[in-house]
């Protein structure tokens, strides 16, 4: 009776498109077909009867196969034990599953991968670590597996190593930019956070990012000035912008868009979904290089129906107590006051969307105001004029702004008024952060 396992005749067949491949002197990238469907199955042997609870006399703990990997290291060779090193010394591996699908590439790359099985075997540690149903911890399916990976380890990946931010979700890379931007305070960025990446959910046209034309809407903003974005860096964008002064600027930016296969990265997909980000207007970004497309064409708008009466200069302070100011010059339309209103009243539709607000002319579609939520800063309205809200925003972000407007306009009722004003509030409490 044959001894076999159906995931070894899996990676036995990979080993064999693999020398066909390099056959024709083709190199086999990290997102060829054969060699994900290998690391996967890879992974699953490795994983496969795994005695994750640990008990000994003295504690109990819990290990995943990266645990047992690291400790068996002190029996392995020197390249194995440096793959290892490079591993733990990444800032960009979020978890242990990350760092063991990093360091079977390591190891592939490197030809030693067959060095921890083989370790496991000869000084027989298998037991410590696995079922004896699993492969590794059956005496003949280990033997015939390590002979594989000993195959494997004679043929040529020239794999991406520095890729990995998104390992622990996918063995799929994504597309990397490594930028220098010049120096500069902002980069015209907005990114809003979700499962410990910032994703740029904004752009100014006119900032530094936006420049080359290769950053956009829906992409992760992955390290700046080499430090690793992630929930951490909330709040501490402008400092790590300000410690590399007056050096360029020095971004990783993910795409979360792939030319190649015309599909948002799977993984990303996800993020923009939690976000509310709508995924055709990522694609249509890219569509004819996303920048001769005039995509307000024959396209209807929505929104509340408004007239947008004035912009009040309300000087350096953008509190709800200068938007109650504001709505109180209209109101008394005192002489001297009235020097810091611009009067506008024009009917428009006010769209409230996932990163700011878009005030169109109610006729033409014409965009008569945009500003994102970074950039505002308060509103409110007043009881004696409660179909008459505003807001104040920064002519930059609010953070660092030093000069603030009112932007003044009338509901059609006091419904739409109370709706409007919930809308922008939970609309710039959703964090957003300016880079």
């Amino acid at each position: 009776m044959s001894v076999s396992d159906p995931l070894i005749k899996d990676i036995k067949g990979c080993v064999q498109q693999f020398l066909n491949i390099t056959a024709t002197n083709t190199n086999i990238s990290d997102n060829n077909f054969y060699f994900i469907f290998f690391a996967q199955t890879i992974e699953k042997i490795f994983n496969k009867g795994l005695i994750r609870q640990q008990n000994t006399k003295f504690f109990d703990r819990t290990i995943d196969v990266y645990s047992w990997m690291v400790s068996i290291a002190k029996d392995c060779h020197f390249t194995y034990k440096n793959c290892i090193d490079q591993v733990n010394n990444r800032t960009d591996v979020r978890n242990n599953c990350a760092r063991f699908r990093l360091l079977i590439k390591f190891c592939i790359f490197k030809k030693c991968l067959h060095e921890p099985v083989e370790a496991l075997i000869k000084h027989q540690y298998a037991h410590l670590f696995y079922l004896p149903s699993s492969i590794l911890g059956d005496e003949i399916l280990s033997e015939i597996f390590l002979s594989v990976l000993r195959q494997v380890s004679r043929i040529e990946f020239p794999l991406n190593l520095e890729n990995a931010s998104f390992l622990d979700l996918c063995w799929y890379l994504p597309e990397i930019l490594n930028l220098e931007l010049v120096p500069c305070k902002t980069l015209g960025l907005a990114v809003s956070f979700d499962e410990n990446r910032a994703v740029i959910v904004n752009v100014e046209p006119n900032g530094v990012a936006a420049e080359n034309g290769n950053i956009k809407i829906g992409d992760v903003l992955d390290q700046l000035n080499d430090v690793q974005i992630n929930n951490t860096s909330k709040g501490r964008l402008n400092l790590i912008m300000k410690s590399n002064k007056p050096k360029p600027v020095k971004v990783r930016i993910v795409k979360g868009y792939c030319k190649d296969s015309g599909q948002i990265y799977g993984p990303i997909q996800i993020l923009l979904k939690n976000l509310k980000i709508d995924l055709q207007s990522i694609t249509t970004q890219y569509e004819e290089n996303g920048n001769d497309i005039d995509t307000t064409k024959n396209k209807i708008f929505y929104g509340y129906q408004v007239k947008y009466m004035a912009k009040v200069d309300v000087g350096t302070l953008g509190n709800v107590k200068q938007v109650q100011k504001a709505l109180r010059i209209i109101m008394d339309k005192n002489q001297e006051d009235m020097q810091l209103v611009k009067r506008t009243d024009k009917l428009a539709l006010l769209e409230i969307g996932e990163i700011g607000l878009k005030i169109r002319g109610k006729d033409s579609a014409d965009l008569i105001l945009e500003h994102p939520y970074m950039k505002i800063s308060s509103c409110g309205n007043i009881p004696i004029l409660p179909k008459i809200f505003g807001y104040c925003a920064g002519e930059q972000t609010c953070d660092i702004a030093k000069q603030f407007f009112c932007y003044i306009f009338e509901a059609v009722s006091l419904e739409d008024a109370d709706l409007i004003l919930q809308s922008i509030g939970q609309g710039f409490h959703r964090t957003h952060y300016a880079v």
